[in-house]
């Protein structure tokens, strides 16, 4: 019992340490001086302008490393939008880089044309009532616009779904890592090495087009 009293401690005030930083980073950009309607806009521009990096939570995103994945900035605004008392879900879905039209390197073109494999994305969706829900997925920094991602409208409304990839199937309100491991694990050793590599090359590639760690 002692044990588990310990470790619930542990996480609560882990979970109180977060929503501290959102808050703080929220007032510091003034988005509790907003209407509604622009909480949604300038918050999801906020988290957009992190650079993509290689990071996965809030903590990093907001304080420490100031970039992420997909997974760290989700979180981050899905915190910002439930202290801001927008409600929103986490959705997963799958793709394939190679049905992107991003201009990739050699080296990891290269490895998409050796054969492709399925890879697990999230976003968000609001839910403004029963009939009115919108994607939104805030992954990409314009700073990659020019080898064709698609990067997050700097003009967009609070009211046009937005989704930063072509997706094939996606899961709405579901655990995120849990289906994330899973869509791993489904693949074979050799699709499961070739993921790996790509992303290793892939962070190192963006990462120098966000010139990170200069």
């Amino acid at each position: 019992m002692t044990i588990n009293n310990d470790i619930n401690d542990f996480l609560k005030k882990e979970s109180d340490l977060t929503e501290e930083y959102v808050k703080n980073f929220l007032a510091e950009n003034g988005i509790f001086d907003l209407d509604k309607e622009h909480q949604i806009i300038e918050t999801a521009k906020l988290i957009a302008k992190f650079p993509w990096g290689e990071a996965r939570t809030i903590e990093e995103l907001l304080i420490t490393k100031k970039f992420g994945t997909c997974t760290a900035k989700h979180l981050a605004l899905e915190k910002c939008y439930n202290l801001l008392g927008i409600k929103c879900h986490q959705v997963i879905s799958t793709f394939k880089w190679g049905e992107q039209g991003i201009k990739y390197p050699e080296e990891l073109q290269k490895i998409i044309d050796e054969g492709e494999w399925i890879h697990g994305h999230n976003f968000l969706q609001i839910q403004e009532n029963e009939n009115v829900k919108i994607d939104i997925d805030v992954t990409w920094n314009s700073e990659l616009k020019e080898f064709n991602f698609m990067t997050f409208p700097e003009d967009w409304d609070g009211k046009t779904s937005f989704i930063g990839l072509k997706i094939n199937q996606r899961w709405d309100d579901i655990d995120m890592k849990s289906k994330k491991i899973e869509l791993i694990e489904m693949l074979p050793p050799e699709l499961r090495e070739r993921r790996e590599s790509f992303l290793k090359l892939f962070a190192k590639w963006i990462e120098s087009v966000n010139h990170l760690g200069k």
